[in-house]
């Protein structure tokens, strides 16, 4: 035993890090990491254990499935537009400090643990910070009052300036010398909240006392039965004495500072009436004078760019002194991000928190925002522009304008300073500004991305004509169009100075453009970025190269603002310099507005989104390149590129693999008998919902899906044929959802004994629910290729009817002419019921109701874009209903189909077999391609899909 504790110390003697060698191994078998296949549960019990009017504290538990593998906690609170994260460790208590009285709080936790692995969010709670007390009140007047010998002090006062919830009484101290002090409560009758002014006489006081008085307000706490009183307001000081009512000095005093107005006033008058007389004589005795006025109405007719009054930062060339260390080539871009996720995204903890850091230190003066006349003129206290790089207005010439103060700042872009303008929604009293500075800054392009009431808070103010002309100050906007996508809504404005002079051969006014984006959640950033990114290009492309900045705001103008900037930047380098600079350019343009990129989740995504920009490479096609796209003029291609290029593109658009918690209601074991197939199954965040029976598990599901459309987010529902135990969850649905159109593309000869029919075979026949009753109409038939059934859904309450037609299609929808034809079909049944949506049913929900829904999409999208942008939509729908893409073959039929669609005359260029054969390549069949035409296909070709290598 001696012999080998010897050993042991000598060998630790040798090696002393072998120690730590040993520890750490054994300390590391037992630790068990997440499985990256499983998400964590959420934690549980959050509650909250105290609350001031500054602070909360919070208590919770670990998740069900235990705090194995968990690294840390994050904890979010949020109130308005704002949203804070806290990284905590080994601890299930938190107390958030530094918060706002009396405001509503959002607070929820997410454990998180190594390889991007979060636990479900917590629930949500919603609490109140208790109320502070008020500012001082501000004393108007104290007096001694005539006629009570000098015993009593009229007080008078206002109300604070800055409160909490309400200023529910008042105590007033008197005193004199430093020993005797007078405490007064004076309680406010409860119909006060409107009252700004309040009086009160002090009495039984002694004569001859010089008395100094000041006034405290008391607020009653929110949350408990505690008084809180607040800030003193400044003293008075009061002398009594018996003769006040009688004091001549005072009577004299009155009468001379009378008599001193009345003489003003008079010579006021007279100096006014004899300036108006000079201007008429200099008007009408010097032409010169009368021509330099009139330009000077005009001043706004065509505003100059005047580049010189623009602030610029002395590194306003941010992109020519990047620090290299933070420069990521877009090959190189993936492997970055995926480093920034690992151990729960604590790359980007890391660098946001140092951008956070060096943001606080700036010393940046905004002076200007804190002037009396501007405070109104800031939607948020804390949100306000750095004086250095303020938008200023003109003063000259505005109804009403006194100061050139709108909360807007100039941001640099890519290779361009000053390429946008970062705003808040305007207010009421700043709409007036908002379109005087779009007028002065030669804006042609507004982005705004917040709806006006979000969680029904007020985010921004109605700042255009919701229909005709509105003129704002001098400026005249007029609606002329507004368009309504699924994703964003794009208004097109014609806007003038209403005095401004006509210039010969020149139009009057100009046109801008406003990009309304409006499903971006509050709190939160967007489910997927193929839509930002579109938004991103689309909106940033309709500015002219000769316009002024592009105006960006949300409801702030920080954080969703600052996403869009920095994206549509870095897509710009990306394109021009093939990397990327986020880290950067982020601390950069934070120099000129305040919070850019608000929250880390923020940040986050922007990473998220580029990485799925550079991954996808996705073009819009254009509709004159359609006829040639899969023609090709090269003799010398093989097949074998073109497979390999195109397989890439398609595994882009089918990548993404639901994790199991997206599956959770159609993995249920009372719900799994409704599915068809497993291979074909609702996730979460799309799954159609049925009004729940309660007491009955699972009465809320049914095997369908919400699918977005060109115009509206839920514009289809892809669902399955029809099981014989789900018939009325399918009429259910179409009740629920008001949905009045249903296209059936089941083939049901194929499989006669559970492909049943789902309606009434005929009138005399009902389907009967506890809700409603189905009843059929009529039949008809469109030709020999489609037939339509007419029915009704009846209320067993009431007379409400909802009619419905079945539009069954007897082809496959790879018989191209037959699918674009029954699109037309459908299309003109529908336009006379948008309420709700269309119901598309195959046999399984899959592939050919996806094919008709993306085919319908894209028809609109030519109709009206000119584009027909099938990776966008296919790789959107692949995510709200995974697997609808089998194969290529499927993915390439769009395009066929597409060319058919444009009217092109070379869609057969790629026959059945040719598809066939891709297939073929793409599992090792290397047998080169010929087209009928005897050329082969181009791997290359300079438009479209087939560029688009990930």
């Amino acid at each position: 035993m001696w012999i080998a504790t010897w050993c042991l110390g000598f060998v630790l003697f040798s090696c002393p890090n072998c120690l730590y060698v040993c520890v750490g191994r054994a300390a590391a078998q037992n630790i068990t990491s997440c499985d990256p296949q499983v998400t964590k549960s959420k934690p549980q019990n959050l509650t909250v254990t105290n609350v001031t009017s500054r602070s909360i504290t919070v208590t919770w538990l670990a998740p069900k499935d235990g705090e194995d593998g968990i690294t840390n906690y994050n904890l979010y609170y949020s109130y308005d537009n704002n949203t804070y994260a806290k990284l905590l460790t080994y601890t299930h208590i938190y107390t958030i400090v530094d918060l706002k009285p009396f405001t509503e709080y959002q607070v929820h936790v997410v454990a998180k643990c190594g390889n991007h692995i979060k636990s479900e969010s917590s629930d949500t709670i919603m609490q109140y910070t208790d109320v502070d007390g008020p500012g001082p009140p501000i004393i108007i007047n104290a007096t001694c009052v005539p006629g009570t010998n000098g015993t009593s002090i009229f007080l008078q006062w206002t109300k604070p300036q800055l409160f909490y919830r309400s200023v529910d009484e008042y105590i007033i101290y008197v005193s004199y010398d430093t020993d005797f002090v007078k405490k007064l409560n004076y309680s406010l009758p409860k119909d006060s909240n409107n009252l700004n002014h309040f009086q009160y006489v002090v009495q039984n006081l002694t004569g001859n006392t010089m008395y100094e008085l000041k006034i405290n307000g008391v607020t009653n706490s929110y949350l408990g039965k505690d008084v809180i009183e607040g800030k003193a307001s400044e003293p008075r000081s009061v002398y009594l004495h018996k003769d006040c009512d009688n004091d001549s000095t005072l009577k004299n005093n009155h009468n001379l500072i009378e008599n001193t107005k009345s003489l003003l006033i008079g010579l006021c008058c007279v100096l006014g009436l004899l300036f108006i007389v000079a201007v008429v004589l200099f008007w009408q005795c010097h032409p010169v004078c009368r021509v330099y006025f009139h330009a000077a109405y005009y001043y706004l007719e065509d505003p100059p760019f005047v580049s010189h009054t623009v602030p610029t930062l002395p590194n306003s060339d941010w992109w020519k002194h990047k620090q290299e260390s933070h420069v990521v080539t877009v090959d190189g871009f993936a492997k970055h991000v995926a480093n920034l996720h690992v151990d729960g995204d604590i790359g980007f903890s890391k660098e946001y928190e140092i951008i956070q850091e060096e943001s606080m230190n700036f010393d940046f003066s905004t002076e200007s925002s804190q002037l009396p006349e501007n405070k109104t003129k800031n939607r948020y206290l804390n949100i306000v522009p750095y004086d250095h790089s303020r938008v200023k207005l003109h003063i000259n010439n505005m109804p009403g304008s006194h100061s050139d103060y709108i909360n807007a700042n100039y941001i640099d872009g890519f290779e361009k300073a000053n390429a946008y303008i970062g705003t808040q929604g305007p207010l009421p009293s700043t709409i007036i500004d908002f379109w005087q500075m779009m007028w002065e800054q030669h804006v042609h392009v507004i982005v705004m991305i917040t709806n006006l009431v979000e969680r029904g808070r007020r985010k921004c103010d109605l700042y255009w004509p919701n229909e005709g002309i509105e003129t704002y100050g001098f400026i005249q906007v007029k609606l002329l169009k507004e368009e309504l996508m699924a994703m964003y809504t794009v208004r097109t404005f014609q806007v003038h100075h209403t005095r401004a002079k006509k210039k010969k051969n020149m139009p009057l006014g100009r046109t801008i453009y406003q990009y309304h984006y409006t499903n971006w959640p509050d709190h939160g950033t967007p489910d997927h970025p193929l839509p930002i990114l579109s938004f991103v290009d689309k909106s940033a492309g309709a500015n002219p190269p000769d316009a002024g900045p592009i105006v960006v705001h949300c409801s702030a103008g920080v954080g969703r603002t600052g996403t869009y900037i920095v994206l549509d930047t870095m897509l710009k380098q990306i394109k021009s310099e093939k990397e990327v600079n986020i880290f950067d350019f982020l601390k950069h343009i934070r120099q000129q507005r305040n919070f850019l990129v608000q929250t880390e989740e923020q940040y986050i995504f922007i990473h998220d989104a580029l990485l799925e920009a550079i991954n996808c490479m996705y073009s819009s096609i254009n509709r004159k390149t359609l006829a040639s796209y899969l023609q090709t003029d090269l003799n010398d291609c093989k097949i074998t590129s073109f497979a390999s290029d195109f397989e890439k593109h398609y595994k882009m658009i089918t990548s993404f693999v639901p994790q199991e918690y997206l599956l959770l209601s159609a993995n249920k074991p009372f719900n799994r008998n409704k599915n068809r197939s497993q291979e074909f199954v609702p996730v979460e965040n799309s799954r159609v919902h049925l009004t729940p029976k309660p007491g009955i598990e699972g009465s809320d599901y049914i095997n369908a899906s919400w699918i977005i459309g060109f115009k509206r987010l839920g514009e289809f529902i892809v669902t399955q044929h029809p099981l014989q135990n789900t018939v009325l969850d399918f009429w259910q649905m179409l009740w629920d959802h008001n949905a009045q159109t249903v296209v059936i593309l089941t083939d049901m000869s194929e499989d006669t004994e559970s492909l049943v029919k789902f309606w009434p075979v005929d009138s005399d026949t009902t389907l009967d629910s506890d809700n409603f009753k189905v009843k059929s109409v009529q039949e008809d038939k469109i030709g020999d290729d489609y037939e339509t059934r007419d029915l009704v859904i009846q209320s067993v309450q009431d007379d409400f009817m909802l009619p419905v037609r079945l539009i069954h299609s007897k082809y496959s929808v790879r018989e191209l002419s037959s699918l674009i034809k029954l699109l037309e079909i459908v299309q003109m049944w529908h336009l006379e019921y948008q309420n709700g949506p269309i119901v598309v049913v195959d046999k399984f929900g899959g592939t050919e109701a996806a094919i008709f829904c993306c085919l319908t999409t894209i028809g609109k999208q030519l109709q009206h874009e000119n584009v027909g942008d099938i990776s966008l939509y296919a790789k959107l729908y692949h995510n709200q209903r995974p697997g609808i893409w089998k194969d290529i073959e499927n993915y390439l039929l769009l395009y066929r189909a597409l060319e058919l669609m444009s009217g092109g005359s070379c869609f057969n260029v790629l026959p059945s077999s040719s598809i066939t054969s891709i297939n073929n390549v793409a599992n090792g069949s290397h047998n080169s391609l010929t087209l009928p035409n005897g050329n082969a296909l181009s791997p290359n070709k300079q438009n479209g899909v087939l560029i688009s290598q990930s």
